[in-house]
């Protein structure tokens, strides 16, 4: 796994990007997904993933990053499609993104299996994968009440981390899994994990590092 200070993060030629989340036509998100369209692969569609809120939704954002000069998207919706559609669907696209939502739950369950197998493949050969709000939350170890898949190596991943009840939730987490720390991701904002070791803020650049439940925060 490649690492920076305390941060482990998946193997594989692509880039991993954790979105604190918010309003995808705002400035600092077009910022975010303009730097990690900049990283995918020539010529490679972009395959957006969504379950945890609606299909309109979903549909404006694609159509919000082919303004930014995005390649050809389609949506995924990893709750309906067969098995077989969804491997052959994602492991050839040149990036994943894994959106936002309330219903967190049925988004990872419909991420295990094929779909993440799919995912797999598209990172090992350089695909990038932009998880936004909760969709960057799943990419972590901890979720409130399971097991994230585990791509940032013990991390609580926290996102729309703005105010006190994130910081609140955090400590709560923290100190469930004292063996964990804490990556809090304000709205707008972005950490940014490369192939060799990068590490970047992007957007508002407002991450913060929260080593254990009783550790200070370290903002990046």
């Amino acid at each position: 796994m490649p690492q920076a200070n305390v941060i482990r993060w998946r193997d594989g030629a692509g880039w991993l990007v954790l979105s604190g989340g918010g309003d995808f036509e705002s400035a600092e998100v077009g910022e975010i997904e303009a730097e990690a369209l900049a990283r995918v692969p020539a010529g490679d569609p972009v395959a957006y993933i969504w379950a945890a809120t609606d299909v309109e939704t979903a549909d404006k954002h694609l159509t919000a990053l082919e303004d930014l000069g995005a390649p050809t998207g389609f949506l995924v919706d990893v709750l309906t499609e067969d098995d077989a559609t969804l491997r052959e669907q994602l492991a050839v696209v040149g990036m994943v993104i894994i959106e936002d939502g309330p219903n967190v739950t049925e988004l990872r369950s419909g991420l295990l299996g094929a779909a993440l197998e799919g995912i797999n493949a598209a990172y090992e050969r350089g695909a990038v994968i932009l998880g936004v709000g909760q969709g960057a939350a799943i990419l972590g170890s901890v979720l409130d009440n399971q097991q994230g898949l585990e791509w940032v190596e013990g991390a609580v991943i926290v996102p729309h981390y703005d105010g006190e009840d994130e910081s609140a939730r955090m400590r709560e987490l923290l100190t469930a899994h004292p063996q964990s720390y804490g990556l809090g991701i304000g709205t707008g904002s972005a950490l940014a994990l490369g192939p060799n070791g990068e590490v970047l803020a992007w957007g508002k650049q407002q991450v913060t590092v929260a080593l254990n439940s009783s550790a200070a925060k370290e903002s990046m």
